[in-house]
């Protein structure tokens, strides 16, 4: 049974980053931030949590509220094993696409990539952050 979640997962991941790509490669807006509480809670349960179903919907964890899930806020989700912790942390990483948070990173870099921040601004709700639009950034040749 192991095996089959794990097959389901990968095939879940493949299918979001199959979309979340432009045709010239840059990352596109994931299209999970489009789900809602009940999507979120199947996707928890889906990557093996069943038991933190209930954390993720009686805090209304929705798509556009992903992007705040992270090794720091899981805890007060109701999330405290260490280890999956790390494992949704670095699970909403790969369904957002964005880059793991190394400690070594250099300080010249942005804070974020674009997609991390537009993903930030589009988590607010309203009129505003609703007609929001993702355009990935010209890469210099």
């Amino acid at each position: 049974a192991p095996q089959g979640i794990i097959a389901q997962h990968v095939l879940g991941i493949m299918s979001v980053l199959s979309e979340s790509s432009t045709s010239s490669g840059a990352p596109a807006v994931p299209r999970c931030i489009n789900w809602t509480v009940e999507e979120v809670a199947d996707w928890i349960e889906n990557i093996g949590f069943k038991e933190y179903r209930e954390c993720f919907t009686s805090n209304l964890v929705s798509g556009k509220k992903l992007i705040w899930v992270t090794a720091s806020s899981l805890p007060n989700l109701g999330v405290t094993d260490w280890k999956h912790i790390q494992f949704i942390s670095a699970e909403v990483r790969k369904l957002l696409c964005l880059e793991d948070p190394f400690w070594n990173r250099s300080i010249t870099l942005p804070p974020r990539s674009a997609l991390g921040l537009f993903l930030e601004r589009k988590s607010c709700t309203g009129r505003r952050a609703n007609q929001l639009t993702f355009e990935p950034p010209e890469e210099d040749t």
